[in-house]
């Protein structure tokens, strides 16, 4: 049984002024466990940050109580913290004239003498760091000469290095490119399926969450945190209230989110993936909403890439060889 190693009860995040209290969410218990990679979702606004900040120890809670590692945080000395909890924030980071090797080093800093002198224990934790995040090669370069994504991974090896066994991170994916993204979720998910370590991070990129979190807690304003796996928050359409608007929605048979069309216009579409993907996003494009078998007027039936079959209902059978020929017929009869 997976041990938990970061727990809620009964937890109100918020701010708390001389004037004021403004609760943004309050009744919240929450558990993250060891060997886990869970993601906090929601709009902007809606806390992520402020619950991450919270859980680090940069906020304070405004009701409840925060246990880490089975003990209430509050009876943590801070070294003691740094022994059980790492962070990596959003924020871009400028440390000019230090090479990486000496930024990941600084999460060793904890368990250093008052010098901070390195033994060979934290020298060879820093290389593992290091080698585990993809790095090794770029350790003697400065850190203000790598791009946006080489500086998060530093990051993410010095928090490694801390070797503590939660590790929190806000935003880790954001200024990147999309292969960045998918790379750095990678490495984290890596991190938790291979060293037993807890991974909570935010994001926004939805989809890409869904394929690596073992759990997803999902925030909005003026709604209570739903979580659990992403399958079951998918299929049980909790997903989609959190994020469905005007004109987009959450499609469950692809994981993806799609545009909402309102013309009223349906057409069924049935036949092989991944034709019928590519063929639905392509019509829903043009302004049909896409629909199953016996909710629109015409259908089409896709089988391969040069096999596409539109029936209209007045019985007429047309035949395409490409998405592009259907596409600019239908765009005809609009």
């Amino acid at each position: 049984m997976k041990h938990t190693t970061l727990q809620t009860r009964e937890v109100a995040i918020g701010y708390r002024s001389k004037k004021q209290t403004q609760v943004l969410h309050r009744g919240m218990d929450l558990a993250l466990h060891e060997g886990e990679l869970n993601c906090i979702l929601g709009p902007n606004g809606a806390g992520k940050s402020t619950l991450i900040k919270t859980l680090a120890g940069f906020m304070e809670a405004l009701e409840g109580e925060i246990f880490l590692m089975g003990a209430p945080r509050t009876e943590r000395s801070f070294k003691k913290l740094s022994h059980l909890m790492s962070v990596v924030l959003t924020d871009r980071i400028q440390i000019p004239h230090s090479r990486v090797l000496d930024i990941v080093g600084m999460g060793r800093y904890p368990y250093t003498s008052i010098i901070g002198r390195f033994g060979q224990k934290d020298r060879k934790i820093v290389d593992q760091a290091l080698k585990r995040v993809g790095i090794e090669a770029m350790k003697h370069r400065f850190f203000d000469e790598l791009s946006d994504g080489e500086k998060q991974k530093v990051m993410i090896a010095k928090a490694l290095a801390q070797d503590t066994p939660v590790i929190i991170l806000d935003e880790p994916t954001a200024f990147l490119d999309f292969p960045s993204k998918i790379e750095v979720m990678q490495i984290l998910m890596g991190l938790a399926k291979d060293t037993g370590k807890s991974v909570l991070l935010s994001t926004h990129d939805v989809e890409l969450a869904l394929q690596v979190a073992d759990q997803i807690w999902l925030m909005d304003k003026g709604k209570d945190i739903q979580t659990g796996p992403p399958e079951d928050l998918v299929l049980s359409n909790v997903l989609n209230h959190f994020f469905e608007k005007e004109t987009i929605y959450f499609d469950k048979y692809t994981g993806t989110f799609l545009l909402k069309n309102n013309t009223g216009s349906k057409i069924n579409t049935s036949g092989r993936q991944p034709y019928l993907f590519w063929l639905n996003k392509a019509l829903t494009r043009i302004g049909f909403n896409t629909a199953e078998k016996g909710e629109g007027e015409s259908e089409v039936v896709i089988k391969a890439k040069d096999d596409i079959l539109l029936l209209l209902p007045d019985k007429t059978r047309t035949k395409f060889t490409s998405i592009e020929s259907l596409i600019n017929f239908l765009k005809n009869r609009i």
